[in-house]
């Protein structure tokens, strides 16, 4: 698996996904705004999109689920008359506790935390508007809480103002509150980023990264702590990280990824390779993901060699596997994340095209670094 380099491939990420569709709704409502290195996936110009077209009838956003829960809520606080709609398998995911939420603007709001960071988020960028207050009071565990603090610092670039408690679970927005406008230049893909990190991890490479600052406000930035903890030399400076890769990588151990979600895939493929047991636990909300996750990759890790276990919230693979089936299509049940993670290892996926969802630069980056 392992493959020695001299110099480090560089690769220039575009925008966050996460944080391009959060700055596109707050910068609709701020009005002459403008918005440097937007993430160039497909979620973002569906975003974009029916931004540009709120005052038609009917959007389709497809498969993606920040602009169906945002939008949704910017509908019911601008009280617009619109329909929005999306592929079967968007429409299958949770929006009832969002929608129930929505019907109480302006006033006192309860609403789990367990199911999608998504559902707070898009209750705090539109709560501005409601003419009264709006207290906003999470029940259960609150998950993804990255996410949750990142909407929170955007929304104070836009000169948002936000009462919460350290634990993110009651907050208070005042009402009739004015979104100033803002040149806000978008840092690079963290997410994104985590895939170039896997193959450094699995070739012993030496891979630079631009654009993601050492202050990044993305939780996936974690991806760095989790690449070191298998034995990778990290380093950050400035705009530019630096990842070399380990002759044998070590197990993360039993470790929670309830914060960052959507490095699972990365962390899970990669754990196949290091030398003993990894047990990724907490993520029961991968099931409600593009893809059912957990039973994705419990199905692709076996159907390549893999030893894996999973149960309702843990995925857990034992290590190191000495040789792949290189033969076998990996399945990515429409979903960029279970593709890229599985690419990295040079095999074959079912649905190349995946990747735009998030990262449309993923297979060109990909040929960069097997190039370099």
């Amino acid at each position: 698996m392992h493959r020695k380099s001299r110099n480090f491939a560089t690769i220039a990420l575009k925008g966050s996904k996460s944080i391009s569709n959060r700055a596109l709704l707050l910068a609709y409502l701020a009005k002459n705004s403008k918005l440097k290195n937007l993430s160039d996936c497909e979620d973002t110009t569906i975003m974009q999109n029916a931004l540009k077209n709120f005052h038609t009838k009917k959007i389709d956003v497809k498969d993606c689920g920040t602009a169906y829960r945002f939008l949704t809520a910017l509908k019911f606080a601008t009280k617009n008359p619109i329909e929005i709609t999306g592929s079967k398998r968007l429409l299958s995911r949770p929006i009832k506790p969002l929608t129930k939420a929505l019907k109480n603007l302006g006033k006192k709001i309860k609403i789990p935390g367990n199911i999608s960071s998504q559902f707070i988020s898009a209750l705090l960028m539109v709560s501005p508007l409601a003419k009264t207050t709006t207290t906003i009071g999470i029940t259960g565990e609150v998950f993804s809480k990255p996410y949750i603090k990142m909407t929170l610092i955007l929304m104070k670039k836009f000169g948002i103002k936000i009462e919460h408690d350290k634990e993110l679970r009651i907050f208070k927005i005042a009402p009739n509150q004015k979104f100033k406008s803002r040149n806000l230049f978008i840092e690079g893909d963290a997410s994104s980023a985590s895939y170039l990190g896997e193959y450094s991890a699995l070739f012993n490479k030496k891979v630079a990264i631009k654009n993601i600052p050492k202050n990044s406000i993305q939780g996936d930035i974690k991806f760095l702590e989790y690449l070191k903890k298998m034995g990778c030399k990290i380093s950050h400076n400035k705009n530019l990280i630096k990842i070399e890769g380990t002759k044998q990588l070590k197990p993360l151990g039993t470790i929670d990824m309830n914060t960052t979600p959507d490095l699972v895939p990365t962390f899970a493929v990669l754990s196949a390779f290091a030398n003993g047991t990894t047990k990724i636990t907490n993520i029961a909300n991968l099931k409600i993901k593009e893809s059912d996750r957990i039973s994705a990759l419990k199905k692709e890790l076996k159907k390549i060699g893999v030893k894996v276990k999973t149960g309702k919230d843990f995925i857990e693979i034992h290590g190191p596997t000495k040789s792949i089936k290189k033969n076998k299509i990996i399945k990515t049940y429409n979903d960029h994340r279970i593709t890229m993670a599985f690419a990295v290892l040079d095999l074959k996926t079912d649905n190349p095209k995946t990747v735009n969802k998030s990262y449309p630069l993923f297979w060109s980056d990909l040929k960069k670094l097997q190039n370099g």
